[in-house]
C-alpha cells in the first residue's frame, strides 16, 4: 500500500482550517480573552499614510462609531514590503484610482489628488498620525490628516520642512502589526480577525452585531455596495439584449480570488448576455514573484468568508501549483476548440478549490475533464503540449497593458479593474454602454 504524502494530506488540512467549528472555536477564544482584558468593544486600526485606501476606511469607521458601541485604536505604520507589493509603481497608480472609485461608491471624500504626496508631506502626515494616537479623538484626527494629504481640494498649505516623529513608536506599531499576523496598512482587527479597507467592513459589522454592540438597528450591515447589487439591474432574457463588447477575464487557476472572480464573471456575462473571453496567466510563484506566508494565510481565510457570503463552496483545497497548473493550461485550447473552455475552467476551479481533487494526478484530472464534457483519451494525449506558454505570456502582457499585475483582473472595452470585488466597476460600464446603444437604436 502506498504511504500518504504531503499532497494527500494538505486538502484535508485546508478543509479543517476553514471549517465552521474551527472558526467558531477561534472566535470563542478571542472573545474570552477580550472580555478578560475589557476589550470586547476594541477595534485596532492600522493606517499607512502612503496607502490611499486609508482615507475611505477611516471615513467608514467614523460611520461605524456612530452606529456601534465601539472603540477604535489607531496605529500608524510605514513599511511597504517589496515582497508584498511585487510591482510597487503599478500598485501606487492603481491604489489611488481604485481607492477613489471606492470612496465615490460610498459618497466619501476621495483620495484624488493629481500628484503623488511628496516625502515631506508623507513625513509630516506620519508625525501628525502618531500624535493623533495619543489623543481621545485619534480616529477623526487621523481621518483629517489623510484627507489633508490625499484629497485634491483639502486646501491645506504645503509643509516646507518635514516634521519630526517618534521613530520608536512607529517601529513598535510595525512590530505589533507583524506579531498579530499582518503586513499592510488600511487594516482593522477585531477579536483576532483581519478586515481590509472599507471592502471587508461588512464582515466587521456582522461581528459587532453578533456581540450586541449595535446602537440602533440590530443586524444592519451597510457596507455591501461592492457585491450585493451586482446583476440586480440586468435585463430579462425576453428583452433580447445582446452586447458586442467582450468581457475579458485574466485569472490564474491557482488563485483563490480568481476562483471567486471566475464564478461571478460567468454569472455577470450570462446576466447581460455579453461575450466572455478567459485569459489564463501563470500564478505569481510560477512567474518568479513571492507570496509570503502572512499574505497567503490572509488570502486563504479571507476567500473563505467571501465565498460563504457569496454562496460559493471553498476550503477543500488541492493546490494545483506546478504540475496541476501546467496540465490545466495544456488542455485549455482543446476545451476552447469545442467551445467548452468556460465549462472546463469552472470544473477545474471548483475541483481544486472546493472538492480536494488533485489535478496533478491522472485520476483527478480525468474527473475534471469528463465533467467539462471533454474526452479523457484525447485530453491525455495533449498533456505534454507546451504551446500554452506562449499565449499565457501574451495574456500576462495584456494584463500589464491595463496597468494591472494581479489576478483576477477584468477588462470591458476601455475599463479595467482588479479584484473579484470590483465587478461592479465592470457592470457600471456595461450599463453605460447599454444605455448608449439603446439611445442610438431609439429604444427606451
Amino acid at each position: 500500500m502506498r504511504r500518504p504524502v504531503k499532497a494527500d494530506v494538505m486538502p484535508w488540512l485546508a478543509r479543517a482550517l476553514s471549517s465552521a467549528p474551527r472558526y467558531a472555536l477561534q472566535r470563542s477564544l478571542h472573545n474570552l480573552r477580550a472580555k478578560t482584558r475589557g476589550e470586547s468593544d476594541l477595534v485596532q486600526v492600522f493606517v499607512n499614510p502612503r496607502d490611499p485606501f486609508g482615507l475611505p476606511l477611516l471615513q467608514a469607521l467614523i460611520q461605524l462609531q456612530e452606529r456601534f458601541y465601539v472603540r477604535f485604536r489607531v496605529h500608524t505604520v510605514w513599511q511597504l514590503d517589496d515582497n508584498m507589493y511585487p510591482e510597487p509603481a503599478l500598485w501606487r497608480t492603481w491604489a489611488q484610482q481604485d481607492a477613489t472609485r471606492l470612496a465615490q461608491l460610498y459618497g466619501f471624500t476621495p483620495p484624488d489628488r493629481p500628484t503623488a504626496p511628496s516625502e515631506t508631506e508623507l513625513t509630516t502626515a506620519t508625525a501628525r498620525l502618531l500624535n493623533a494616537e495619543k489623543t481621545g479623538e485619534g480616529l477623526i484626527t487621523a481621518m483629517r490628516v489623510l484627507e489633508d494629504l490625499w484629497h485634491s481640494h483639502s486646501g491645506s498649505p504645503p509643509d516646507t520642512a518635514p516634521a519630526r516623529y517618534d521613530h520608536a513608536q512607529l517601529s513598535e506599531n510595525e512590530r505589533l502589526l507583524r506579531r498579530l499576523g499582518h503586513y499592510q496598512g488600511s487594516m482593522t482587527r477585531y477579536l483576532g480577525e483581519w478586515f481590509w479597507g472599507a471592502d471587508r467592513l461588512d464582515h466587521l459589522e456582522r461581528r459587532l452585531n453578533e456581540q450586541g454592540l449595535n446602537r440602533d438597528v440590530p443586524d444592519a450591515v451597510l457596507f455591501t455596495r461592492t457585491w450585493s447589487d451586482l446583476m440586480s439591474s440586468s435585463p430579462s432574457p425576453a428583452d433580447g439584449h445582446r452586447a458586442t463588447t467582450t468581457l475579458e477575464v485574466f485569472f490564474s487557476i491557482r488563485s483563490p480570488y480568481s476562483y471567486l472572480g471566475l464564478e461571478r464573471a460567468v454569472q455577470l456575462a450570462k446576466a447581460w448576455n455579453i461575450p466572455l473571453q478567459l485569459r489564463p496567466v501563470l500564478p505569481m510563484l510560477m512567474r518568479g514573484q513571492s507570496v509570503p506566508d502572512a499574505k497567503k494565510w490572509y488570502i486563504f481565510h479571507d476567500t473563505k468568508r467571501e465565498a460563504n457570503k457569496l454562496g460559493i463552496p471553498y476550503g477543500f483545497v488541492a493546490d494545483p501549483l506546478g504540475p496541476g497548473v501546467e496540465r490545466c493550461y495544456a488542455l485549455f485550447e482543446y476545451a476552447r476548440s469545442l467551445g467548452r473552455e468556460t465549462d472546463y475552467m469552472l470544473a477545474y476551479a471548483r475541483a481544486v478549490n472546493a472538492e480536494g481533487i488533485r489535478s496533478e494526478t491522472d485520476a483527478g484530472l480525468k474527473v475534471i475533464v469528463e465533467r467539462a464534457g471533454l474526452d479523457w483519451q484525447k485530453a491525455k494525449a495533449l498533456l505534454n503540449d507546451q504551446s500554452w506558454r506562449e499565449w499565457a505570456e501574451d495574456n500576462r502582457k495584456a494584463m500589464y497593458d491595463c496597468g494591472l499585475w494581479g489576478v483576477p483582473s477584468f477588462r470591458y472595452g476601455e475599463v479595467s479593474c482588479w479584484g473579484q470585488d470590483r465587478l461592479w466597476v465592470i457592470e457600471k460600464s456595461i450599463v453605460a454602454a447599454t444605455a448608449t446603444l439603446n439611445k442610438r437604436q431609439g429604444r427606451v
